[in-house]
């Protein structure tokens, strides 16, 4: 009787055991696969400035997939930092693995006192050829072999809200980050970025037209606040 309850006691043991194995080998490849999804189909990002208000309001969170193919006009996409440090090896090893094993929610490139180097969600609003110019915080475009200037808001396909304050009568647009500026062309490989909140947030009416190289990958969800749930 203690033979027999003593070998059902091993076999016991033994399948808690496998079992237990088989947990941590499904969590360790969930976890894995979720890195793989995160680092090469989407990931989630977190707004941490007011610069895209009042559609992605500080502290919303949104899913941005790094496969796109092409652009379009009011597509809200994330830029890489705009600091061309060059870093030395063991720097970009730290930045991959630390990335990999924090699900991609800690970048070492950061630094909080240095907002240059975030990560930054912008608004394409202007494409590659168009003609462009600013008229009080509205950006108005002539898209290539067009004759006609139209308002961003009758171009563009997805519907968006600006935040901006109508500038006293003797405002000097060109002042700052400019509210009004004169005609311009969009190069063969350009896109022209604005924030939402149009008032005083860098974007292409300082550092000019980006490439899409500039461009890591494309907002398809506003999921956080639940009550803001969103597709783009």
């Amino acid at each position: 009787m203690n033979r027999q309850l003593f070998e059902y006691s091993y076999e016991l043991k033994k399948q808690n055991k496998r079992k237990i194995l088989s947990i941590i080998v499904y969590l360790v490849l969930i976890y894995f696969i979720l890195n793989i999804i995160f680092a090469f189909l989407i990931f989630p990002v977190k707004q941490t400035s007011n610069s895209m208000i009042p559609d992605f309001s500080e502290g919303s969170i949104s899913f941005v997939t790094k496969i796109c193919p092409s652009l379009k006009r009011g597509d809200v996409v994330i830029l890489k930092n705009r600091t061309n440090t060059e870093r030395p090896f063991y720097k970009k090893l730290w930045h991959n693995v630390s990335s990999f094993f924090s699900a991609q929610q800690y970048d070492s490139y950061v630094n909080e006192k240095y907002p240059g180097t975030n990560y930054q969600l912008r608004r394409i609003v202007g494409m590659p050829g168009d003609e462009i110019y600013m008229k009080d915080y509205v950006l108005y475009i002539k898209p290539a072999n067009e004759k006609h200037f139209l308002t961003e808001f009758e171009l563009s396909a997805k519907p968006y809200n600006l935040t901006f304050l109508t500038p006293p009568a003797q405002w000097n647009g060109s002042v700052g980050v400019k509210g009004s500026f004169e005609p311009i062309i969009i190069g063969s490989d350009e896109y022209f970025v604005l924030g939402d909140n149009r008032i005083s947030i860098s974007d292409s009416r300082l550092w000019g037209p980006i490439t899409k190289a500039e461009i890591l990958g494309r907002v398809i969800l506003r999921y956080f606040p639940v009550k803001s749930l969103k597709f783009y």
